[in-house]
């Protein structure tokens, strides 16, 4: 066991040397030009009183009505999309875990937490633009009423207190290639949430939803640009770091969340995802093919290794290996669906297949 994680450290390790440090340092112009034109200035992007009732804008008697007509609509959403609302929202709230996570990445960190550099310039404008997404959604569920806030904000510390065990932990290599997966799993996530809870008649959760997918979306594109390019300048070290971190599993970001009640909230949180069709396994599935084509990493022939060619066979079986054992899970007999309190809506239970 110790030889192993001796041998899995080291691995990483190698990504640490001067050479990929120099493939980082030849990309930044390229971040300059093609990364950051990505980021919407402070002046154009929504914020959160954009979509919310404020207080200052409408007066005491609009607020009152505006907030009376947003929990009346609130009321439509089930508890099972509640739960994913919550689940999202605290994810999104353990951004300092996450811009910690990125200047831990050697070659493209923000050292002084000023840095002019493109690589720190974007991981800053990065995080002003997430921090809006926790923000709006606490603001929407305070005023619903559906929710037991104290619950949520408990959540919410514990998780950020807890903080993220993160695979290959300093090379930007495989952080990006977790990143760019990241940001399409929650894009995902947050733009189903938009669609089912506007089939419940809540249109202005959805319009919250749906702005915060269009952030992702476009987080997403940076990413995905930046390990093409890696791709394209060193395929070798690329394909492989992409191998390691699915060899280990794309985990959300979330997975340390408690909320000194449930000690398996993040499996519940994740079977009512699935069961609700916010964010499933087949999604999961479906972002790794996605990316696979997007990287045309079944092309790779050139400058590969043996480990390099070895990475991109595993890769690129892996997508039919989920779909088979998606298949026999389906073929199984079905579970009967189990209740699970979750204290974010006052212990009330959500029926949900456990795995």
């Amino acid at each position: 066991m110790v030889a192993g994680r001796r041998e899995e450290e080291e691995e990483w390790r190698r990504y640490l040397a001067p050479e990929r440090f120099e493939v980082l340092a030849h990309l930044e112009p390229w971040a300059e030009a093609h990364m950051l034109p990505l980021l919407k200035p402070a002046d154009e992007a929504w914020q959160p009183s954009d979509l919310l009732p404020d207080a200052a804008a409408l007066g005491a008697d609009g607020f009152h009505q505006a907030c009376l007509d947003l929990r009346a609509r609130a009321e439509g959403v089930p508890d099972a999309q509640l739960v994913c609302l919550v689940g999202n929202m605290v994810t999104e709230e353990a951004l300092p875990t996450y811009q910690s996570m990125s200047n831990r990445f050697e070659a493209t960190r923000d050292a002084t937490g000023a840095d002019g550099t493109a690589w720190a310039r974007w991981i800053r404008g990065w995080s002003a633009e997430e921090n809006r997404h926790g923000d709006v959604l606490s603001r929407y569920m305070s005023l619903s009423g559906r929710l037991d806030m104290r619950q949520v904000e408990r959540t919410v510390h514990r998780l950020i207190a807890s903080g993220m065990a993160m695979h290959a932990p300093a090379s930007s290599y495989h952080g990006f290639v977790y990143v760019a997966f990241q940001e399409r799993a929650t894009s995902i996530s947050h733009g189903n949430m938009a669609r089912q809870v506007g089939a419940h008649g809540d249109a202005s959760l959805a319009r919250i939803c749906g702005a915060i997918a269009a952030d992702e979306k476009r987080h997403e594109a940076a990413y995905t640009r930046v390990v093409a390019k890696l791709f394209e300048l060193d395929p070798d070290a690329t394909v492989r770091a992409m191998a390691y971190m699915m060899r280990r599993r794309i985990t959300m970001p979330a997975a340390l969340m408690e909320d000194g009640r449930d000690s398996d909230l993040f499996a519940h949180y994740a079977a009512a995802a699935q069961q609700a069709g916010v964010y499933t396994a087949s999604d999961y599935r479906g972002i790794l093919e996605h990316l696979i084509r997007q990287w045309r990493v079944e092309e790779l022939a050139a400058g590969l290794s043996s480990e390099g060619r070895c990475a991109r066979d595993y890769v690129c079986a892996l997508p039919d290996k989920i779909r088979r054992m998606e298949e026999k899970a389906h073929d199984r007999v079905r579970k009967e669906p189990t209740p699970v309190m979750f204290s974010w809506i006052f212990d009330r239970p959500v029926s949900v297949i456990l795995p």
